[in-house]
């Protein structure tokens, strides 16, 4: 078969770096079109990506536009989960995570076979002890030295491995793993 020469078919979605860098140039006066045309996108897929299907601060507040980013979550309780966590080798996502802290749940997607770059290893099913136990590997351990000040740093009051990591990204020293956060928030949704 002939190469997709009319260029048809579902385009490359942007991801959130150049998305940002659209919308400030939106905010600072540009046109629409004319960065619709640069990012090689229609206008109007170009205004989804404005509004709040893809929020610049990571918080979702239409189910619609969590259910969209969840898509590959196939699950009637979606809206109970209220973070994604994206666990990613420089800028490939090797592990995606819905977490329902309400009823103490995850459940996971890995996008490598290689298990030292997932989340959970060679677990498939992780509980709820192993995500946080994953949590308290990326984190700054609870017993550094001087980590009262670490955490004023911070903004932080009390050691919480969660609020450290949306910090710092659950980068460490040791290798090119990092993660992003993506919250639902269903009191705040329309």
């Amino acid at each position: 078969m002939a190469a997709n020469e009319r260029g048809a078919g579902r385009k490359k979605a942007l991801n959130r770096e150049i998305i940002e860098e659209l919308r400030t140039r939106y905010r600072n006066g540009e046109s629409m079109q004319k960065l619709a045309g640069e990012a090689g996108i229609s206008r109007q897929t170009l205004s989804s990506y404005f509004h709040d299907n893809y929020p610049m601060d990571g918080i979702y507040r239409t189910y619609s536009a969590w259910v969209k980013l969840n898509y590959e979550f196939r699950r009637n309780d979606i809206s109970e989960c209220s973070l994604r966590i994206e666990y990613l080798n420089k800028d490939k996502c090797c592990s995606v995570i819905l977490v329902d802290f309400q009823n103490e749940r995850i459940q996971v997607i890995n996008h490598t076979d290689n298990p030292i770059l997932r989340a959970f290893g060679i677990k498939v099913k992780p509980t709820w002890g192993d995500f946080n136990d994953f949590l308290e590997e990326r984190c700054i351990p609870q017993n550094r030295f001087m980590i009262r000040q670490v955490l004023e740093d911070f903004g932080i009051e009390q050691y919480d491995a969660l609020r450290i990591l949306e910090k710092t990204e659950g980068r460490t020293g040791e290798d090119d793993m990092w993660m992003r956060f993506s919250y639902f928030r269903k009191e705040e949704a329309l």
